[in-house]
Parts: C-alpha cells; structure tokens; sequence
C-alpha cells in the first residue's frame, strides 16, 4: 500500500491497524521504505480566468491528473468570477482526491491570483498565450518551465491583444474550435506535456 504527502515522498508499507468509527476510520500503516519523487517536467503553470459553478472544479481535477505543476487565477478585463469567491478548501480536497486517484506524488499547488499585464510583464518564465489568432498551434513544449494564459468566457478583450502583441509572450492556437475555458487549459496543457517523462525517485529518505 503506497501513501503520499503532497510534497514528492511516497511511502509504501502494509496495514497495521484499522481504528476509529465507520464515518471517520483511522488506517495505522507500517512503512517499508519512503521514495522521494521529482516533478514533473516540463513545469508547466496554467493562468486562467475562473470558470463558473462547478467547471473550475472539474478544471482543477483534470490539472492535477495530467501533471499541470500549478494553477493560477488569471484576473482579465471580461471576467467573470472574482479570485475571492473560490472555496479553497474544496479546492485542496479536490487536489488530494486528483492526488490519490493518479497516485501523484507533488500536489498542483494553487498561486495567488495575477493580471494579465502582470503575466506578460513577467518574463522570468517563458510565456504562452492561447488564442485563436495565433499564427502556429500549441506544441509540446521544451523549455524545463512554462506558463500558459487562458482567457475568459468572453475573449480576450482589444487591449488585451493589444498588449499580448506587443509583449514577448507567444501567441499560439489550441484547436480549429473554440473551447470553453476549462476546456482549453486542459487541452493546452496535455499537448504541453505530451513530451514529459513519468518522474522516478531520486533516492530513498528511508
């Protein structure tokens, strides 16, 4: 039986003991040994508008599943759903849930919201903006980190492509169709990844 810490180690063992009531049990494992796992690489961080309902939950499980390093809201001129109104503690269980199910070892981590002028001015990490424009689609990417921008429901807004013109930001399409958002950073972020290689541990802790 393997559990895993969210942080890269991930511990294998046998039950011990089963405690605790049918509602809340509690599962005493014995440990044989603990791997620690690197991440994933590329690191690809996904910046996109926050769906609404339950799409940016749905959104944040598929992220998690395919190897996404980090997610974070991305404030636009045509959004539609305020940074403050997540649940970050549906969040988190739906991460651990993802975590569980893939048997990930680094949980997505979720960053504090930005702009998009915020994310264009930051050139510390190479930049992909996702938009139908673009003269060339999203391939597999190569660098060891990238971000990805996803824009709301609504497009991008004029100034928006204005500036992401005139930044250093790549502009690439996703598909010949137009996808909802949560759609799209799934999408994007799979064909980012498809070159990623399964991470392997990098020496035991015990």
């Amino acid at each position: 039986m393997g559990v895993l810490d969210g942080q890269g180690a991930m511990g294998f063992g046998e039950i011990a003991e089963i405690t605790g009531s049918k509602q809340r049990p509690m599962v005493a494992i014995l440990l044989d040994h603990i791997d620690m796992f690197a991440s994933v690489e590329p690191r690809i961080e996904i910046c996109s508008a926050i769906p609404k309902g339950d799409r940016l939950d749905r959104m944040v499980d598929q992220l998690t599943q395919i190897g996404v390093e980090s997610w974070r809201p991305l404030i636009c001129d045509r959004s539609e759903r305020d940074p403050d109104s997540i649940r970050t503690d549906r969040i988190e269980r739906i991460i651990n849930e993802a975590c569980k199910q893939c048997i990930r070892a680094r949980s997505l981590l979720v960053q504090p919201p930005m702009t998009f002028a915020e994310a264009l001015a930051n050139t510390d990490v190479p930049t992909i903006v996702c938009d139908g424009s673009g003269q060339s689609t999203i391939v597999p990417v190569k660098d060891t980190q990238s971000r990805l921008l996803i824009g709301p429901e609504g497009g991008w807004s004029d100034d928006e492509r204005t500036a992401m013109r005139e930044s250093d930001a790549q502009i690439c399409r996703i598909g010949v169709h137009t996808l909802r958002l949560e759609s799209a950073a799934v999408v994007a972020a799979s064909i980012a990844l498809s070159a990623a290689y399964s991470p392997i541990p990098f020496g035991d802790s015990e």
